[in-house]
């Protein structure tokens, strides 16, 4: 995952979790308080999370109309230019022994890419496998994210669907991570064995790849930790909140 991924899910963590459990165990129950005035008291809380989420939204808007926008004026001029990763770097392998099909050609940067700059339609299909599933990863937690900010400043955040929205998004932290480091992974292996004489994976080793590797390469260590917590917190809060209510109907 890319670095602004890993901060993303950083300011979920410190601004949804930690500080709203952190306040809420220095105040204590407020007596008389009612719901939504305590919800009123974490959305200033929250502001900095919620700015910062408003921030990264703006962002993604940004960079899919700049892709989008890159991707169709260089497909109208030239057919476009589609690159995928090999397992090969200038320090390692190096991609020596293997070499582009005619049309592709070899590049580095660390990573040793393979690009064409004719792709076919099935080409491009592969390169949006590549791009795709992390840009809508990261729409599903911006939602999901705002939708606990909001939650939580209408009703605050100990409450049961507070719970249940922090429960899914993470899921969707753990889930989506390995789903979408799968997908990706499936692409490049798929374009890179369309591109290379001799691609670093073929046959059940794109399965291995797809399946094992880019999965718990993705997850570890922050996302994995991180969608834990946030399950954790969220049955916490859970039991919290079914022990007020059964403190409430004994009084």
């Amino acid at each position: 995952m890319s670095y602004l991924v890993i901060g993303l899910i950083i300011a979920v963590l410190a601004g949804a979790v930690v500080v709203p459990f952190t306040v809420g165990f220095i105040r204590g129950p407020a007596a008389g308080q009612s719901q939504q005035a305590a919800g009123a008291g974490f959305a200033q809380v929250l502001s900095p999370l919620s700015r910062i989420a408003t921030l990264y939204g703006r962002f993604l808007v940004l960079y899919v109309i700049i892709e989008v926008g890159w991707i169709v004026a260089h497909k109208s001029i030239d057919n476009g230019v589609v690159c995928g990763n090999t397992p090969y770097t200038t320090s390692g392998a190096g991609g020596s022994g293997t070499a582009a099909v005619r049309g592709a050609a070899l590049q580095s940067n660390g990573t040793v890419q393979v690009c064409t700059a004719h792709p076919t339609p099935y080409e491009w299909f592969l390169y949006a496998l590549i791009r795709l599933p992390n840009l809508i990863l990261w729409g599903a937690v911006l939602v999901l994210l705002w939708q606990l900010i909001r939650r939580a400043a209408h009703g605050g955040p100990f409450t049961r669907q507070s719970a249940a929205c922090m429960y899914l998004l993470g899921l969707v932290i753990l889930a989506g991570t390995a789903i979408s480091a799968a997908i990706s992974a499936l692409g490049a292996d798929l374009l890179e064995r369309l591109l290379l004489t001799q691609p670093g994976y073929l046959g059940a080793g794109i399965a291995v790849d797809a399946l094992i590797r880019a999965p718990l390469e993705a997850l570890v260590p922050w996302p994995a930790l991180i969608g834990a917590a946030l399950i954790s917190f969220a049955r916490i809060t859970l039991l919290g909140v079914a022990l007020d209510e059964e403190v409430r109907a004994t009084v």
